[in-house]
């Protein structure tokens, strides 16, 4: 049963894999779904078989966060309950964004925490209009494991696109967790997902996924399938101020101990919030007054 049939949604990379299907299992719930692609043909056509909203923009720079957050804030009047931070990709060869991060770290972390931060004023005003706190679900992997505590996110020396995405993937854990300890959980909660295994389209990014997502595909799990745990964080009864966890086949789980190193995690949080403030988003764009 849906907790809140009325509940305003934002599913980034919702266009196709991982994010249609949680987009698709959301508005089932009686919510209006924000179905967010990179291009306008896209999200419209998505969005069209979706029965949701359209709202688009290319989630490899700061900017386009700042676009889709504009976007989202004139689609809802400003309220929104729920955001789940699905996009995401794999570079096969090393590429910078215009804020000088490798592009793969852009998508899965500084984008994403953009978007999130550009949205706390609309979730914030959703808590309030709905009397319980709004949800963000950050899509995360059991590959954070493999990820390095990076003190450069360019990759100077050497780039794998392996690497990157393991190393993203621990960057945004990491910082899901020291944001989590930041927010007030009455107003805004902050959990990561790790969906499992899915079959997605990340085999046309070239490089090794081509092999995960090529001959071995039959043996991943359905989008569907993997789409549950995000659907249980941002829609599950019984987890209104659940806030700062990791869950995986929907139950609570636990992660690497590099992301649960909580000095590890204010320090991607700080490096975070510098690389937001000379994007433009400060001066720190995820104080509790902002």
């Amino acid at each position: 049963m849906p907790t809140s049939p009325a509940r305003t949604v934002l599913v980034t990379g919702a266009s196709s894999g991982l994010g249609r299907a949680t987009a698709q299992a959301l508005a089932r719930t009686g919510a209006t779904v924000l179905v967010h692609a990179r291009t306008e043909a896209r999200a419209v056509a998505a969005a069209h078989e979706l029965a949701g909203v359209p709202v688009w923009a290319d989630l490899r720079s700061v900017g386009g966060a700042r676009d889709l957050a504009e976007q989202a804030v004139a689609a809802t009047g400003g309220e929104l309950h729920v955001l789940v931070n699905n996009a995401g990709g794999a570079a096969a060869r090393r590429d910078l964004s215009p804020e000088g991060v490798e592009r793969t770290i852009a998508v899965h972390h500084v984008a994403s925490a953009a978007l999130t931060a550009a949205l706390l004023p609309a979730l914030r005003r959703g808590a309030v209009a709905s009397g319980r706190p709004s949800r963000v679900v950050n899509m995360s992997s059991a590959v954070e494991r493999f990820g390095r505590r990076l003190d450069d996110w360019t990759y100077p020396r050497r780039f794998s696109q392996w690497r990157a995405y393991c190393d993203a993937k621990l960057l945004n854990l990491a910082f899901t967790y020291a944001l989590a300890a930041r927010l007030d959980q009455h107003e805004i909660t902050l959990n990561a997902a790790d969906p499992g295994n899915v079959a997605t389209g990340f085999g046309r990014n070239g490089g090794v996924f081509r092999l995960f997502q090529g001959p071995a595909r039959f043996l991943l799990a359905t989008p569907e399938h993997g789409a549950r745990t995000a659907v249980a964080l941002a829609d599950g009864a019984g987890l209104d101020t659940r806030t700062g966890g990791y869950h995986a086949k929907g139950r609570p789980a636990v992660s690497s101990a590099t992301s649960r190193d909580p000095v590890y995690g204010r320090q991607v949080l700080a490096d975070t919030v510098r690389l937001l403030e000379r994007a433009g988003l400060g001066p720190d764009p995820f104080h509790p007054t902002t």
